[in-house]
């Protein structure tokens, strides 16, 4: 079962490409988005202050739960690549209704986010071995 077989009864909004949803750094606002239609970049600055992409969101996809379940600070910025894109808006009202009313949502829910943060960690782990070997190399041998 997909997430958007629960989105039938959110606001949604109409996003223009170059619009940023949210910024790294902004503060939770309460809201999760799922994508309806449109292409999103997720970008992250390193910390020689680049920008980076994370990866890709499209359809079915959705972004934004980390900051509303956690109530932390954006961890990275969403920006619309495709010429427009629609999303829809989950509040965390309504999610905290659909978690009293319907467990496969919350299911689904943490499913998707655990592969977000398995897939987060296998990029740490990459980027730390090409590190090691970037300080190999440095140091002939």
């Amino acid at each position: 079962m997909n997430i958007l077989d629960y989105m039938n009864n959110i606001s949604t909004q109409i996003f223009a490409r170059g619009e940023n949803i949210f910024k790294e750094g902004d503060p939770p606002d309460g809201t999760m988005y799922f994508i309806f239609q449109g292409l999103f970049a997720v970008t992250k600055k390193n910390p020689d202050g680049m920008v980076e992409v994370i990866t890709e969101l499209g359809p079915g996809d959705f972004f934004g739960e980390l900051a509303l379940l956690s109530r932390r600070p954006r961890s990275m910025t969403v920006t619309v690549i495709s010429s427009k894109a629609r999303t829809g808006i989950l509040r965390q009202e309504l999610l905290e209704k659909l978690a009293r009313v319907n467990a496969d949502f919350l299911y689904v829910l943490l499913r998707s986010t655990v592969q977000k943060l398995h897939r987060a960690e296998e990029r740490l782990l990459s980027v730390n071995e090409e590190i090691q070997e970037a300080e190999r190399v440095l140091r002939g041998k």
